[in-house]
Formats: C-alpha cells, structure tokens, sequence
C-alpha cells in the first residue's frame, strides 16, 4: 500500500511543429496546472496508442460524414492523434493542435507519411492567433481537453473557436459530467477483491475523499453549477473541470446554436429529464457557430 501511495503522488501544409512559449507560470496557468502532467513523454506515449473513437464520436462523425471532404477542420487538444486517424483522411484540410510540445512530436512521428493536407502546430486553444478569422468548418475539442483548464478560460475558448470558425461552421467537445462526479468518491467495498486490490481500493478511497479534493468540497457537488476535481487521472497529477449540462449549454447559447447533446453510449439526449438527471461520467456536443 505504502509503494502504491508513493506511485500517486501561417498555413500550414505540410507536418511542422511551431512553438509557442506558454509556460506553466503563465497568467493562464496559475488556476490549474495541468500541462506539465501532459507534456510528460511517458503520458504522449500513453496517448499515443489510443487509436479508438468513442461512441459519441463515431456518431458525430457518421452525422457530418458526407461534408467532411469540403471541410476544413482543426483538431484541438488533439493529444497522440487518435482522432487524427478517423476524421483526417475525410477533409479537404486537416490541423491538429495542442499545447503539449510533447504529444505534438509524437503525432509528428505517428503520421510522418500521411498526407500533406494534414499539419500539427503547438497552439494553446485560449489564443489561437497563428489562425485567421472564420479559417475552419469543423472544429473538434475532444477527450475532455477543455477541462484542463480554469473554468474561467473555457470563455476564452469559446470565443476563439467563434473567431477562427466559419459561421454556421459545426463546433464539437466533451467535458466532464457533473451529475456523475459523485460516484467517483463512493467507496465500493471490499467484496470479490484481492487483498491487494481492496487495499488500493482504499488508498484510492481516501486519496479522492481527503487528500486531493476537500472534504467540504465533495459533499458540495450536487449544489454547485461545476467543481475542479483532482479524480486520480495520471497518479493523482491532474485537475479538471466537471460542469452540469444546464450550466454548460448556458455558457454556450450566446455564441452557439443548435445545440446537442451525446451521451458516452452515443445517443443523442434530447429529453431535458435525462439530461438534468444523467450521470456518465461526461457528455459530448455538437452545435453550430452564430
């Protein structure tokens, strides 16, 4: 138990990385510092043999399928490529960014052959200034990047993806699900484990309840619009954003329309009950930019 404790403590056409100095004492990074965690060759790596679509996104692939090829389409947080391998080979034009120097290597490497419609670029999605106005038809923030990031930021990228997207241009991303943070901090027993799984099982129990998050904090998830949540990701050395869907469609309608909303089966939930009451672990949207 004691090791397992240790453990968690420009166009562009043709494939270039292009750096762009954000840094973790940046005025952005101070509230949630998640980068480092992801710019780790240990975690690219990890990324970087993922190569499955979630069912939410095998669904808004097949919706938006017979336009890709007139798309142009940015990939942001586009991680060790996975969804590069699905949607990249459907464009006119293809960019993966993502403010990890490392996970943008590793894709540099992973597609080295593809075709060269398809670019990468270190680029933090808060400022995307290496992108004209209205440059993409399709824009993709996916695997719950945007929660990387202080809540007070995702604003910020919801305006840049509004400025480099095309009007009437379809915005898709996940975030984590409020409604289901609670069954994080839940302790499920010992029944059916080993001796060493039911003690990991505990560490774990008491890292999530009152080492990592606070207390007071857990108990006020079901009274709270979101809450940053260290939920173990990576040995306990991530923070993110879990948001109720009420709250984020709110935060969506000055700039987006036509919003909906996928749930991790990949269904679509259109009934406000389920939505207010759905409790996986997070939920995807597709909408279009005003």
């Amino acid at each position: 138990m004691y090791d397992y404790l240790k453990e968690q403590q420009a166009r562009i056409r043709h494939i270039r990385i292009v750096a762009i100095p954000w840094r973790d004492n940046s005025e952005y990074d101070k509230p949630m510092s998640n980068k480092n965690t992801y710019n780790k060759k240990s975690v690219a790596d990890y990324y970087s043999k993922e190569d499955k679509l979630q069912p939410p996104e095998a669904a808004i692939l097949e919706s938006i399928k017979e336009r890709l090829p007139q798309m142009k389409m940015l990939d942001i947080g586009v991680g060790g490529g996975r969804t590069t391998l699905h949607f990249a080979e459907h464009t006119e034009e293809y960019v993966g960014v993502d403010y990890s120097e490392e996970m943008v290597a590793v894709c540099k490497r992973r597609f080295s052959g593809w075709s060269n419609k398809i670019a990468f670029a270190v680029c933090d999605a808060r400022n995307m200034q290496m992108f004209e106005d209205d440059r993409f038809d399709f824009i993709l923030f996916s695997f719950n990047g945007i929660d990387s990031i202080a809540y007070e930021d995702r604003d910020r990228v919801l305006r840049e993806v509004q400025r480099v997207g095309k009007q009437g241009g379809w915005f898709a991303f996940s975030t984590h699900n409020l409604l289901g943070a609670p069954e994080l901090f839940k302790f499920h027993g010992f029944r059916g484990r080993s001796l060493v799984g039911a003690g990991k099982s505990a560490v774990k129990w008491v890292l999530l309840n009152f080492i990592c998050n606070k207390p007071k904090d857990v108990r006020d998830l079901p009274h709270k619009q979101y809450a940053i949540i260290n939920d173990g990701c990576h040995g306990f050395n991530l923070k993110n954003c879990y948001i109720r869907p009420s709250e984020q469609i709110d935060r969506l309608q000055e700039g987006f329309e036509n919003i909906r909303v996928f749930s991790l089966a990949g269904n679509e939930v259109n009934d406000s009950g389920e939505l207010n009451s759905i409790k996986h672990s997070w939920l995807y949207y597709l909408c279009t930019i005003k």
